[in-house]
């Protein structure tokens, strides 16, 4: 955002305690400034005459990142206060996993230290749980050797990814548009699943989180693992299920214990406070 002293603008303070995702973290939403888009503007952002920037935290900090180019209202997660699925961190999860900015769990603590508690429930009016079985799916992309990796809408959700077999037939994240390949430890698919399920794990005080790996395709749908696919394709639900078993037994107590009660508990206690008042 280029200064221009004859430009008009003016800040519109918000008021309802709104929590914001810019890129892989969530701030409050202090208010929005508002001014003459620039031709910088106009050719980085979708506007027209006028643009909207956010206004976040206590540092009152007017912000311009890419994500905001299409406005700013979808990036809203919620109020102070709401609770909400696992399923409304995906896009930052998924920034995240291409970028590399933190690991999962910092994702889930920084959304709940905005006042917004994450559930692990179906949905916001059940108190069934996702199953203890995350489901991943693995397509075949771009060639013989390249997948995508996508969790299953009725699991717990962990960010897409897509991999490669490497050199040494070992699976590796692939580069972003303009990044370096690399096919280094970190890179690894079976360690950053493993990561990202031992961070659900920690969160949601789930100590035996594991993995189901299928195949989807859009002739076959979902099924198992196709024989002629790599070996390491063929053993990845092995590989991270031990990765994890490692996890839990080097930290056996290593798990989020002071979660906050989520929506259904709220409801429940509330309920059980209005029976005993009858």
């Amino acid at each position: 955002m280029t200064e221009d002293k004859n430009k008009m603008f003016k800040v519109e303070l918000d008021h309802e305690n709104k929590v914001i995702r810019l890129g892989a973290f969530f701030y409050a939403l202090k208010g929005v400034l508002i001014c003459e888009a620039t031709e910088e503007d106009k050719a980085k952002y979708y506007c027209n005459r006028f643009m909207t920037f956010p206004i976040v935290d206590e540092s009152w900090t007017v912000r311009e990142d890419d994500c905001i180019a299409d406005g700013i209202e979808y990036l809203v997660i919620g109020k102070k206060g709401d609770t909400v699925l696992l399923s409304a961190i995906k896009d930052a999860a998924d920034y995240n996993a291409r970028e590399r900015v933190c690991g999962y769990e910092d994702l889930l603590v920084n959304l709940e230290w905005q006042g917004i508690t994450i559930s692990n429930r179906k949905s916001l009016d059940s108190a069934e749980e996702l199953p203890n079985n995350v489901v991943i799916e693995i397509a075949k992309v771009f060639g013989k050797n390249h997948f995508r990796l996508n969790s299953h809408l009725d699991s717990y959700f962990i960010p897409m990814r897509f991999f490669h077999v490497g050199s040494d037939d070992e699976l590796y994240q692939d580069a972003g548009p303009g990044k370096k390949q690399t096919e280094y430890d970190y890179d690894r698919i079976v360690e950053q699943v493993a990561e990202d399920v031992h961070a659900l794990s920690w969160f949601f005080h789930k100590p035996n989180l594991k993995v189901l790996v299928t195949s989807v395709s859009f002739e076959k749908g979902i099924g198992a693992i196709d024989k002629d696919w790599f070996y390491t394709v063929q053993t990845l639900e092995a590989d991270i299920n031990r990765r994890l078993e490692r996890y839990y037994r080097e930290y056996p107590d290593d798990y989020y214990k002071r979660k906050r009660p989520d929506i259904c508990e709220h409801r429940e206690a509330a309920m059980d406070a209005g029976l005993r008042a009858k």
